[in-house]
């Protein structure tokens, strides 16, 4: 069973509302404010706005799919994969093509891949076709001064060869093959994972598990009940939901928790079910909800002000939003911070189909531009972003 918070019973119910009233004017009136302050700071500091400089088509010699770009010097780098039946042999520029980026015209004018022309990488490059049938260029990966081109091999993703790049101003030095280990993902959950123990159970008439004495957690009698109160002499909760086994014991869940601020995550098994069900609990609110997205990926939001994952954010203070997207297991790949740390791009991945879901949080507005999906994306000097979708 759930319930919704009640008023406190000293309060009678007219003077509880005018209380919450007068607190959300005073929230309204300082949200106001802040924007008024954050608009004359903009007018005295300066701002750059996301907005769209220019579009322009790339055209290679061959029908492809665009897979990955990347920038070095002023110098733009596209790696895409083109189907030659049953040729088994390739050239780099079957999958490479540089060019270079006028920043005042916003154009590209395509270049020579003699940066490229390394005799051990034409080798390793034609090996890799040779002896994986099932070859294709995946990204581009960067690791401070060094560039990898990972192809996979297999039929997972996580099937690779990596060739290590070293970059120089505007040229590229080929270094090895055996860099695989070198590429990899930063963790996927900015937070510890811990699990309810025996030590946590609080035995009763409805037993439950204790998240360090903050909230109540059990999966018996026929729901997930989330508990605000440590009373093992009634079931009610203020949220439940139905489990698929009404007779399953306090030990039959797994159930683990993460504490960020004033939000409390949870991750529990039901007994004998196969999927994990995702919880997000605001003490400051005392409402929880389900929430599955954080699943693959969820990362913190600069100055603690909370939680952003592939399709959305939470804050602290309980504003949220989920955006659709519809693009499923995506992995968190990096954050780029801006000069003067007032905007983060966190750049989230999908590797099956190469796709980049770009979103950009601002610490001062405290709020996520809408996502940019793209099939590539780099950055050049001065803040200038070129991305690509591939054109269907």
């Amino acid at each position: 069973m759930s319930d919704q918070p009640k008023a406190p019973a000293q309060l009678e119910s007219g003077t509880y509302e005018i209380l919450r009233n007068r607190l959300r004017g005073h929230g309204d009136d300082l949200r106001s404010r802040l924007n008024q302050l954050n608009s004359s700071r903009k007018e005295v500091f300066g701002s750059i706005d996301l907005k769209l400089l220019n579009t322009e088509r790339v055209t290679t010699e061959h029908n492809c799919v665009p897979r990955d770009m990347v920038a070095f010097g002023n110098k733009f780098l596209f790696g895409y994969n083109v189907y030659f039946g049953l040729k088994t042999e390739r050239n780099i520029s079957d999958v490479f093509a540089i060019y270079t980026f006028d920043e005042e015209s916003h154009t590209f004018q395509e270049g020579s891949l003699a940066t490229l022309q390394d005799a051990r990488f034409q080798k390793d490059f034609q090996d890799v076709y040779r002896y994986y049938k099932d070859a294709t260029f995946a990204k581009f990966f960067v690791n401070g001064p060094h560039l990898y081109f990972v192809f996979q091999v297999g039929k997972n993703a996580n099937d690779f060869k990596a060739f290590k790049w070293l970059i120089r101003g505007d040229e590229l030095q080929y270094l090895d093959n055996r860099s695989d280990h070198e590429v990899k993902n930063p963790p996927q959950h900015e937070f510890e994972w811990k699990r309810t123990t025996r030590d946590s159970q609080r035995h009763g008439a409805h037993p439950h598990v204790s998240i360090e004495d903050r909230l109540f957690v059990e999966t018996v009698g026929g729901d997930l009940t989330i508990k605000i109160e440590n009373n093992t002499n009634s079931g009610e909760g203020i949220y439940a939901e139905p489990v698929d086994d009404p007779d399953q014991t306090l030990d039959d869940a797994e159930i683990y928790y993460a504490i960020v601020g004033s939000l409390i995550l949870l991750k529990i098994r039901p007994y004998q079910e196969s999927k994990w069900r995702y919880i997000l609990y605001n003490e400051k609110l005392e409402k929880a909800q389900r929430l599955d997205a954080i699943q693959d990926a969820c990362v913190l939001l600069p100055d603690d002000h909370g939680l952003i994952f592939a399709n959305g954010y939470y804050l602290q203070t309980g504003e949220q939003k989920v955006f659709d997207t519809s693009i499923q297991g995506l992995n968190f790949e990096r954050r780029i911070i801006s000069p003067n740390g007032e905007d983060t791009l966190f750049v989230f991945y999908q590797p099956e189909q190469g796709a980049y879901v770009l979103l950009g949080y601002n610490v001062i507005s405290q709020s996520v531009e809408t996502p940019i999906i793209c099939h590539g994306f780099t950055m050049f000097h001065g803040g200038q972003m070129t991305l690509f979708k591939a054109h269907h």
